[in-house]
Parts: C-alpha cells; sequence; structure tokens
C-alpha cells in the first residue's frame, strides 16, 4: 500500500528512524533534490522526444550522449537523496558519490565549452525549450545546493554530495549552451 497515514500529522521519518517535521532542513534538501530529478527526467525525455521528431533511429536515440547522461546523473542523484536523509551518517548501503563521478561531470564540461563561443555576457534562460528547461533544472539545482550547504552547516553531510551538486549546475549551464548551438538558437544576451 502507498500510504502509510505515518504522515498525517506533519512528519516523516529519515533513514535511521527518527521522526522530524515535513520542513525540517534535511527532508528539504533531499525533497529539492527530488524535484531535481523529476525535472532532469523530463528534459531527459523531451531530448528523446526531439530526436524522433528528427527522424533518428532507435539506436541513435537510444545513444544521445546527453540522454544517457542524463540517466546516469538522475541514478547518481538517487544516491545523493538517501546520502542527505541519512541522519546518522552511516551510508554502507548507499551508493557513494564518487571521485569518478566527479570527474566524469568536471571531462565533460571542459569537452563542451571547447565546443561553445567563448561568453561575453550574461545569457538569458529562453531561446528553445529543451534549453529553457535545462535551465530550469540548474535553478532547482542551485537551491538544493544552497539548502545541503546550510544543511551542512549545522550537521555535517559528505563532501562529495556538494561537490557534485555544484559541478552538476555547471554541467546543466553547459549542456543548455550546447543544446541552444546544436538547434541553431541564438543565445539571447542579457542587456543591462
Amino acid at each position: 500500500m502507498i500510504y502509510t497515514k505515518t504522515g498525517d500529522k506533519g512528519t516523516t521519518s529519515l533513514v535511521g528512524g527518527t521522526r522530524v517535521p515535513k520542513y525540517d532542513l534535511r527532508v528539504e534538501g533531499y525533497g529539492t533534490l527530488d524535484e531535481l530529478n523529476c525535472h532532469l527526467g523530463l528534459v531527459r525525455d523531451l531530448i528523446i522526444k526531439r530526436e524522433r521528431q528528427l527522424g533518428k533511429s532507435t539506436s541513435e536515440v537510444e545513444s544521445n550522449t546527453i540522454a544517457l547522461e542524463l540517466l546516469s546523473i538522475i541514478n547518481i542523484i538517487f544516491s545523493a537523496q538517501a546520502i542527505v536523509a541519512n541522519e546518522k551518517g552511516s551510508t554502507k548501503t548507499i551508493p557513494p558519490i564518487t571521485d569518478q563521478n566527479i570527474s566524469l561531470l568536471e571531462k565533460r564540461i571542459d569537452l563542451l565549452e571547447k565546443e561553445l563561443p567563448k561568453l561575453q555576457n550574461f545569457i538569458l534562460p529562453t531561446g528553445y525549450y529543451i534549453s529553457t528547461e535545462i535551465n530550469i533544472a540548474r535553478a532547482i539545482c542551485r537551491r538544493a545546493e544552497r539548502l545541503i550547504c546550510k544543511l551542512n552547516d549545522e550537521s555535517e553531510i559528505d563532501p562529495q554530495v556538494l561537490i557534485f551538486i555544484n559541478r552538476l549546475s555547471d554541467y546543466l549551464f553547459v549542456i543548455a549552451r550546447k543544446i541552444m548551438i546544436d538547434r541553431k538558437k541564438e543565445e539571447i544576451l542579457w542587456q543591462p
């Protein structure tokens, strides 16, 4: 049964069993990561849908680099959610966020940046619907990062979570730009 009625009075259980208010900072942190994950799932689905609209074969659609990367990232964020939800700090059964997870994001950012025009000004988060959705995910990622940083001040969080989420927002910014360029859409610059 999906409903347990244990949260009907505004509390929930963390990993480890402690009951906390649903507005607890730890719940806000993993809840915002959940929101980010859902939005990344939407972005991935939009990319796949667009590939099919362009007449790509099933194998071409399934091998889309960004769609594959997003699926991997969604899995890693699930681990981050479990780590943040664990108030006791024991994460033996949770897949860790590794240096390799972070390094892969950094390498991908470096590769993509070489393909993009040099930034001359701030870019507005608009111009092509998939890039705009990615920028929404980037903003959610930054909010998750702020919440987890605040939580880290109160109760130490695995530093790999913070580093991964920080790199992820940079990755999302870069792929939003890459998709704009690939679709021959003009980046709209901020005009102060």
